[in-house]
């Protein structure tokens, strides 16, 4: 009944609308048009050679989606999106994605699998384990706008990010970004980022760098004692979007996590990084 092919050659509108069908039911949904998710997937380098869906006569039903790149000095490949069509769950489709994608992805010379998975996905997990994907970090995730009472600060500088020595941001960095905030994405794309800071370039106390159309932050950073800097970018960003977005904080910074707790953004979920090696 179920053939499964790579997605070569498929229309993008078909992988949108598979896409946004699998994920209606979700926590999480997936509500953006089809060129936004074809700007998401590009910016992420997803590969639709390496990444395959499940058809039921020309119908797409599921999708397991790629993407490839350089993280932390090494060359992998990590899960970008996948989704099963609520009607064709529980037929194991997720499992023969994966077995398909594995004998395409070992051509290649990846250090290792990577994906994240929602913590309370409790079936999720326990099928990636069973495939010999580890659980290496937990992440916190954040939305919304912080509450009515918090403060910003005026005394912060804004630049494109072509304008900002990057290189200078690893020391405030408490983890490396994940995969999906690598710095890959905003070298490649630079006109869709901006950098929000206090202090000078090279010496800022604090920084934000986020997506200018839609204020989801891409990385952040402060040097010690300057977290309540950093929250206060943070809220000068709520105050420009409606919904802005923070995902994986690794649970070790229990301080930025705590932080924006406090200044009132939505803690929504909890995700596992979890990998196999090639």
């Amino acid at each position: 009944m179920y053939e499964i092919k790579d997605l070569t050659g498929v229309a993008f509108h078909k992988i949108a609308e598979c896409m946004r069908a699998a994920f209606s039911d979700y926590y999480v949904k997936m509500e953006l048009s089809d060129d936004a998710l074809y700007h998401r997937f590009h910016s992420e380098n997803v590969r639709y050679d390496l990444s395959c869906g499940a058809f039921v006569g020309d119908e797409l039903v599921a999708v397991l989606l790629n993407a490839v790149g350089q993280y932390n000095n090494e060359q992998v490949a990590f899960d970008a999106a996948t989704g099963v069509v609520p009607a064709h769950r529980r037929k194991g489709l997720y499992s023969k994605m994966m077995d398909f994608c594995m004998v395409l992805l070992k051509q290649h010379d990846f250090a290792y699998y990577g994906l994240e998975v929602i913590q309370t996905n409790a079936p999720a997990v326990a099928t990636y384990q069973k495939m010999g994907l580890k659980i290496m970090k937990e992440y916190a995730c954040f939305r919304g706008n912080a509450k009515e009472t918090a403060t910003g600060t005026e005394d912060f500088q804004e630049l494109a990010i072509n304008d900002f020595p990057l290189e200078s941001l690893s020391p405030l960095m408490h983890d490396a970004p994940s995969f999906e905030n690598r710095t890959e994405i905003l070298q490649a794309f630079p006109e869709d980022y901006r950098i929000m800071f206090t202090g000078m370039p090279k010496q800022c106390a604090a920084f934000i760098i986020y997506q200018k159309e839609n204020g989801h932050v891409k990385q952040w950073g402060r040097r010690e004692g300057h977290v309540s800097e950093l929250g206060q970018l943070m809220v000068n960003l709520s105050g420009r979007f409606q919904d802005v977005r923070l995902h994986n904080i690794n649970f070790t910074d229990q301080e930025w996590i705590l932080t924006l707790e406090e200044l009132g953004f939505d803690h929504f979920c909890d995700q596992y990084e979890m990998k196999l090696d090639c």
